[in-house]
């Protein structure tokens, strides 16, 4: 009997099967992998630029309160301990705090005992809108140092003090946040015009300072570009203090 020859058909097949991918074929699967590759890339810096983003905003959220909270309980200190808790407060002269010394639209100087260890210190809270020095600036600085004088204006300088960098500039300006770094209110909490700044040195400005009660503030950080739309970060928080004395 004759053997069944083979179907040509069959032997063409086995035939491609042992040929393998194309070139072409090579090309479109690299192309596909590398779009889908591209997209999975993407997607990781994204999500590396929006992690580095909630980061900045929640550095800014954290420096903002720090000086809020910080400006509120010097705030609170200014004026104690006063001349009233003294017989003879001229035989005190260094104890004796005089509350709000200096007060302007983006500056406060005062006195009071703000650390709480029975010592009066002179603390100068103000806007620096350049330094040559410090990068970071405009910024706002305070510095407290102890009071070692009668004269609330002879007191010595220091210059050790705490930043709170990257400040937009206070104000209704063009290029400025819109309102004052400070701003003051009397007893019934209707505004205390001070204009440009007023200090306890003249009686109107005593009168003048003696009349604010309450202080608030207004502050509107702006620091690096948000890495995820490639704009600035704005923080803006305020907060009011109501004056002990």
């Amino acid at each position: 009997m004759k053997r069944p020859s083979p179907q040509i058909g069959s032997v063409t097949a086995t035939k491609k099967s042992n040929k393998g991918f194309t070139l072409l074929e090579l090309l479109i699967s690299l192309l596909i992998l590398a779009t889908v590759t591209g997209a999975v890339f993407e997607q990781i810096n994204r999500m590396q630029k929006r992690s580095s983003s909630e980061a900045m905003k929640l550095d800014q959220n954290q420096q903002a309160r720090e000086f809020m909270d910080q400006t509120v309980r010097d705030l609170h200190m200014a004026g104690y301990p006063g001349s009233s808790m003294y017989s003879d407060p001229n035989a005190h002269p260094y104890h004796v705090a005089q509350g709000l010394v200096s007060v302007s639209p983006t500056q406060i100087v005062l006195e009071g005992d703000v650390n709480n260890d029975g010592k009066v210190y002179s603390v100068n809270i103000s806007y620096v809108e350049n330094d040559p020095n410090d990068p970071t600036c405009p910024c706002i600085r305070r510095s407290a140092i102890e009071k070692i004088d009668a004269d609330s204006f002879s007191q010595p300088t220091t210059p050790n003090y705490t930043e709170t960098s990257h400040v937009l500039p206070p104000g209704t300006g063009p290029g400025q946040s819109g309102e004052d770094l400070f701003a003051y209110y009397d007893q019934k909490g209707d505004p205390v015009p001070i204009g440009s700044g007023t200090d306890i040195s003249t009686p109107f400005g005593q009168a003048t300072i003696a009349g604010i009660k309450t202080v608030k503030i207004n502050l509107s950080l702006l620091t690096q570009r948000d890495t995820e739309s490639n704009g600035l970060t704005r923080t803006s928080m305020s907060a009011t203090s109501r004056l002990n004395y």
